[in-house]
Formats: C-alpha cells, structure tokens, sequence
C-alpha cells in the first residue's frame, strides 16, 4: 500500500492451503501493508502436477506467478520452513527484488545435513499410504490453523486437504530439498535486513536452533526466540505481527 513493499508469504513443506494457513498472521498485517500469498504446484488451489522441484525451477514458478498477478515488488518475503531455502536464494540471485525476509521458523541450508531423510521418507511413504486409505479424513491428520477462517473458508481447507494431502509434489520436493539446501549453502552470504522468528526446535530435534543462531550471525539476522512449536504463524501470530510491524517500520 502507497509505496510499501508487498509482503509474499511462502508456505512450508506439504501446506495444503497456504492462503488459510497464513491467514491470522496476515490479516493483522494487511491493514497497512499489500499481501500476495504464494501457491506452489500442488498447494492450495494450484494444480498438482508432476514436475522437477529443483530451487531454480521452484523461483521460477514463484516469480512468474507474481508477474502474472500484476505484482511487480519490491517484496518482503515471509518463509515457513522449507520454503526459507527459495527465500534465501531468491534474495541471492535478484537482491534487488528483495527488501528484507521475515522468517517464520524458516529452514536454513545446513539444517538439512543434520535431518533424518530416511525417517522423512518412510513418515512420508506412510502417508500417501494412510491418504489411500481415506485416513486423512480424521481430524487432527494435518495441522490446520482455523482460528481466523469463516464457516466457508475452513470447509474450502478442509476440501483442499482432502484433494492436496501428500501429493507428488511433495514428494519430488522431499527428493529435492537436499540438493536445494546445498546449493543455497555455496550462495553468497546475505547483506538485506533479516528478523527471524525460531521455535523451541522440539519438532526437529537438537540440530534446530544452533542451525538458526549460526545461520543469523553468518548473515547478520536478528533473531527471536518463541517457546512454541514449528507453526510459529498458528500459535504467536499477534507477537509476530506486532514485531514484524516494527521491523518493517524501521525499513522505511
């Protein structure tokens, strides 16, 4: 709004509807500020389809779409999770796109050399499997946030989990995510300002935050600490919408 950066918002691994996902957070953030939720391949109501998901493809989908709505940036990326990869290498390969990340419990490049991928694997090959079965039609399978959503809108998420639940692209991601996480790494080291908001790291394992405070003093980050779990957005959007106002404010 005026000429304030559009804040796009970059959902994590297997969201099945990034625009209700987020939508605490930014409703509070809207009345002063433009929002653009983005919805990758086989997230939201954007179609799944089976394609490579490596970072250079995944960008490419991200800055197209943008294009296409008529968004131009100057951006503000907010990343969960996963999605922190393509924020970093976005802000690498076209920094003049970028005014600042706002991370929410956003992974960083080495926190993946420390991640369980055959554990991954088989919680992922265990929930196609339970999808098959119709078993993620039991409340409580996915972690769905409905604290701001109408009547309709948390039926239009639940019909999206129903439809999106553990797809292929998530898959092709998770193949994907180490080799995207590596060549993020070799990238260059960021200079735009950076607030990321960490979780207690307990959905992760010790790895979590000494990958975030390494991460933040590498890249000169400030960093806030929540006692919360990974869906910093669900439980702590007031307190992050309140510090994130402040950070943007002092952009200006």
């Amino acid at each position: 709004k005026g000429n304030k950066p559009t804040l796009v918002f970059m959902s994590g691994s297997a969201t099945v509807a990034p625009v209700y996902d987020f939508k605490s957070l930014y409703d509070v953030l809207s009345h002063e500020y433009r929002i653009a939720v983005v919805e990758k391949a086989g997230y939201g109501y954007s179609e799944i389809y089976e394609e490579e998901r490596d970072i250079d493809t995944l960008l490419s989908e991200v800055r197209q779409s943008l294009s296409l709505a008529g968004e131009s940036g100057p951006y503000v990326l907010f990343p969960h999770s996963m999605s922190g990869l393509e924020a970093v290498y976005w802000a690498q390969q076209y920094p003049k796109e970028i005014t600042a990340i706002i991370g929410l419990d956003m992974a960083v490049p080495e926190s993946y050399e420390y991640f369980d991928f055959v554990a991954g694997n088989q919680m992922m090959s265990t929930g196609r499997a339970a999808v098959w079965l119709g078993l993620h039609r039991i409340p409580g399978f996915y972690a769905l946030d409905t604290a701001s959503l109408t009547e309709q809108e948390i039926r239009q998420q639940k019909l999206l989990m129903y439809r999106n639940a553990v797809n292929i692209d998530y898959v092709l991601e998770g193949k994907a995510v180490y080799s995207n996480a590596m060549e993020v790494k070799s990238g260059e080291i960021l200079s735009l300002p950076i607030l990321m908001f960490v979780s207690d790291g307990q959905d992760f394992g010790e790895y979590w935050l000494p990958c975030q405070m390494k991460f933040a003093a590498q890249h000169g980050a400030q960093m806030i600490r929540l006692n919360c779990g990974h869906y910093v957005h669900h439980t702590q959007f007031e307190y992050i919408a309140e510090e994130s106002l402040k950070f943007l404010s002092a952009l200006q």
